[in-house]
């Protein structure tokens, strides 16, 4: 892997990463006073997997990947990133405890962010198997 991909790759994986904090912060200030943090945890999953989505279609094919196994390790990565990112933000932006962040993965409790973690490592090659149309 050469420099440059690898520096497309990261700017990939903060693209991403913005898109998905800014959702979680409308999520917090608008959602959760309006319908309930369970119910916006679980409305505010599919925007997010929309946005990663969308996200993917108009950049992974800059990555010049072509196969669908290039494709799934970026995803996983992706997600492995997310985790890492998601752990890193609560910990030392939130001040939350271990027991709140790992609560959040808790699918049991009505959490979705390990179920969303999960689902976006499937987004590049989604992205891939997307028409494109001329725009």
């Amino acid at each position: 892997m050469n420099t440059h991909l690898l520096l497309h790759i990261i700017g990939f994986y903060l693209l991403v990463a913005a898109g998905e904090t800014i959702n979680g912060i409308i999520r917090t200030v608008y959602l959760n006073k309006r319908l309930g943090i369970r119910t916006a945890k679980r409305v505010s999953l599919l925007p997010a997997l929309l946005l990663c989505l969308g996200i993917c279609y108009f950049y992974v094919p800059l990555l010049g990947l072509t196969s669908d196994t290039g494709h799934l390790i970026l995803g996983a990565s992706l997600s492995v990133f997310m985790l890492i990112f998601d752990i890193v933000l609560g910990r030392c932006v939130m001040k939350a405890s271990w027991p709140a962040i790992l609560n959040e993965f808790n699918i049991l409790n009505g959490n979705l962010l390990g179920l969303g973690v999960i689902v976006m490592a499937l987004c590049p090659l989604l992205a891939s198997k997307l028409p494109r149309g001329a725009w």
